[in-house]
């Protein structure tokens, strides 16, 4: 069996098409200075501004940092949150003509507000949501299928990011997994909300929080977890399933009834978990597209998570790291 290390040079030569939902991460960062005579809060002087991919935007970006072709799908609105991200997004390398704008909705995005500056570590005070969830208008659903349609032979596999914004209606879900599936890509899900509504793909990748919400039972247990994944891949009618169960590592079931576990790699110095699941679909996909088996990819998934949790905020990893980490 080749070590998982020997698949890394082949991640620069996969091309992936992310289709998800596109939300702009703000942070909005300031020094402490005092109580307000207003109301009983701080007062921050404004030190930093930024704005970075979130949501299936942020799959996207760990997909690029890893060395993947990026073709990103997905709708933003007419205004600066869409275009700062769509400079930022254009500034990495990946292609953007996919983003849709939609002209009646905003771009979805998430302001964090943090105290801290200097040395000391910056403390979240607040964080404030804006966001359409409603679904998207035929006239967006016939522009986003035009473009997959357009870049499908292009691509090796395709990343399905459901965050709940509207993006996934059920004609974009069909149609797209057809599509796929049609011209033999590999497909891949993570859907926070519906992830039994995706059906005939290559592989699920569920945290616990998702499987147990969507099969309605809690994996307390080894056998609970084993019952979950055999039947997530008979609901889902998926060639395989990837569990990640944070601190008690990933477990992968494949259709033939095997199933593999992987310790959580590093999980002492986790420090933020945030968009870890986004990290492990696009090594996964990454792995799986240079030739991989399952068990293989879950191994580089689970290192590439392990490296982003000890990093704060919505982070990424490269090749290089990943090689450092498997060199140890």
């Amino acid at each position: 069996m080749k070590e998982p290390a020997t698949y890394l040079p082949d991640f620069n030569k996969q091309n992936i098409l992310v289709l998800g939902d596109i939300i702009a991460d703000e942070f909005i960062i300031g020094q402490p200075e005092r109580l307000s005579r207003e109301a009983p809060v701080l007062i921050l002087k404004h030190d930093d501004y930024s704005i970075l991919p979130g949501g299936g935007t942020n799959a996207a970006n760990n997909v690029a940092a890893l060395g993947g072709q990026v073709y990103l799908a997905g709708v933003i609105g007419d205004d600066n949150a869409g275009d700062n991200l769509k400079s930022y997004l254009d500034d990495r390398g990946i292609k953007t003509k996919g983003l849709i704008i939609d002209k009646t909705r905003p771009t979805s995005v998430k302001t964090r507000i943090l105290a801290g500056g200097g040395q000391t570590v910056k403390q979240q005070v607040v964080r404030i949501d804006k966001q359409e969830n409603k679904d998207i208008s035929k006239e967006i659903e016939d522009e986003l299928l035009s473009y997959v349609e357009q870049i499908i032979s292009k691509v090796d596999a395709i990343i399905l990011s459901d965050y709940g914004n509207g993006v996934f209606t059920p004609r974009i879900k069909e149609e797209v997994i057809k599509l796929g599936n049609q011209n033999d890509k590999i497909i891949a899900v993570d859907s926070r909300y519906e992830l039994l509504s995706f059906k005939d793909v290559t592989v699920a990748t569920p945290n616990k929080e998702e499987t147990e919400k969507a099969l309605g039972i809690e994996l307390d247990s080894e056998e609970k977890v084993q019952q979950a994944g055999e039947r997530l891949l008979a609901e889902i009618n998926a060639d395989s399933i990837l569990i990640t169960l944070g601190g008690e590592g990933m477990t992968s079931f494949a259709e033939d009834g095997s199933s593999s576990h992987v310790p959580a790699s590093n999980f002492t110095e986790v420090f933020d978990v945030t968009g870890a699941g986004d990290t492990v679909i696009g090594t996964l996909v990454l792995a799986l597209a240079s030739g991989a088996d399952l068990e293989i990819a879950m191994k580089l998934a689970n290192y590439a998570a392990g490296i982003v949790v000890r990093k704060t905020g919505v982070a990424t990893t490269s090749p290089e790291e990943l090689k450092e980490v498997l060199a140890e």
